[in-house]
């Protein structure tokens, strides 16, 4: 968070009784529709994923998460209304929950966490819309050739068939890709 903004001590204190920890095994569902999402969470250990699931039970990766990240469903969040993405845990892990209840308290009450909260909600937004002109506006390859000069750590961390479906592709698309840029 000091990445983010800065934190002073008492800060801290006024957020912790706002936090419960959570630990989660492989596969662990944390958000299920329709649920109303409750909660932003902090992942100290492990990954998870945002995906989408259609009427075919196709499921499309939103995100892939992990250790020092956040992940929410945003829009349940905020709205109150039911959730449409699922949150699943990819591997075992740990991560901290701060509650709705908890977080609009400390934006009437706290300059600090009203400042950090829309310097992430900027985030959100700025990530949110890049990630959607991609999908738009670029080709499979150009998306998968973007991932893996920003995140290249995502192939060691997620499955392939993960980041397939967080590119918008199939798995054996992806292998042609890959196959195709290595003979070049």
């Amino acid at each position: 968070m000091n990445h983010i903004l800065p934190i002073a001590e008492e800060d801290w204190k006024v957020i912790k009784p706002h936090l419960s920890i959570v630990k989660f095994e492989k596969g662990e569902q944390l958000l299920c529709p329709p649920q109303i999402c409750s909660f932003i969470a902090f992942i100290k250990s492990g990954s998870v994923r945002s995906y989408h699931m259609d009427d075919q039970l196709v499921e499309t990766n939103l995100l892939l998460r992990s250790a020092n990240e956040f992940i929410t469903d945003y829009e349940s969040f905020i709205s109150q209304d039911p959730s449409t993405l699922w949150i699943q845990s990819i591997e075992r892990g740990e991560a901290i929950l701060l509650n709705r209840t908890g977080l609009y308290y400390l934006y009437e009450t706290s300059f600090y966490w009203n400042k950090f909260g829309r310097i992430i909600s900027e985030q959100i937004f700025i990530n949110s819309k890049r990630r959607t002109e991609q999908l738009l506006f670029l080709s499979p390859t150009e998306r998968y050739m973007l991932l893996l000069k920003h995140n290249p750590d995502y192939f060691q961390k997620y499955a392939l068939k993960h980041i397939a479906s967080y590119l918008g592709i199939t798995p054996q698309s992806l292998s042609r890709i890959r196959n195709q840029l290595s003979k070049h």
